[in-house]
């Protein structure tokens, strides 16, 4: 696959995302449309994830690599889906953010962590699609989506523990590296499928 090629089925992604019935995958992808400037961002980094995908020229390894920059996008959209999806309000919300931005003031914060959000989104959409439509990787979304639930627990696990001391909090964090233990599993699994053939 080329980067010509990755690109223009992103590209793809974006028409399907916005005619999408899914209504946050269409919001995702109007909001990087519509706005010039977070779209030539997007873009941008776009571009590199696919490039770090076309420099290998083996289809099995830009596979790998595929993956590995799926599994990174899923990182860098948490924390605006655990606010978004956990309801996070108030101080609860200030603490979280002082706790990722500990430099930046709140509303500096809140803007980053939103436009991180919707590129890695976006991106994320977009290396799904190439990953069953473009390579026709029948075993590429289902891990994928296996991997983001368990990154999401774990995530909001890390986030109620993060900001707070109280004895529940503590207990909490205990699981911590329980669950980091299966997300790494599970990667082992996604990255090398031959090897982890009954897990996935």
């Amino acid at each position: 696959m080329t980067l010509t090629r990755l690109m223009r089925v992103s590209t793809d992604c974006m028409q399907v995302a916005l005619r999408s019935n899914n209504a946050n995958q269409q919001l995702v992808a109007m909001r990087i449309v519509d706005t010039p400037a977070a779209f030539e961002r997007w873009e941008g980094e776009h571009v590199t994830l696919m490039r770090g995908v076309a420099e290998y020229s083996v289809l099995r390894t830009q596979l790998t690599a595929l993956k590995q920059s799926t599994l990174s996008l899923i990182h860098g959209k948490a924390l605006f889906e655990h606010l978004k999806n956990r309801v996070v309000r108030g101080e609860q919300r200030t603490n979280l953010m002082r706790h990722f931005y500990p430099n930046r003031d709140f509303s500096f914060a809140m803007v980053t962590a939103h436009g991180n959000y919707l590129r890695k989104a976006c991106s994320f959409l977009c290396a799904n699609y190439v990953g069953a439509v473009a390579v026709h990787d029948a075993r590429f979304i289902d891990p994928i989506q296996h991997y983001e639930t368990l990154y999401s627990e774990y995530f909001d696990l890390y986030c109620r523990t993060c900001t707070s001391s109280s004895v529940e909090s503590v207990s909490e964090k205990a699981l911590l590296p329980l669950l980091k233990e299966q997300l790494c599993d599970w990667r082992s699994a996604i990255l090398n499928p031959r090897v982890a053939a009954p897990l996935i």
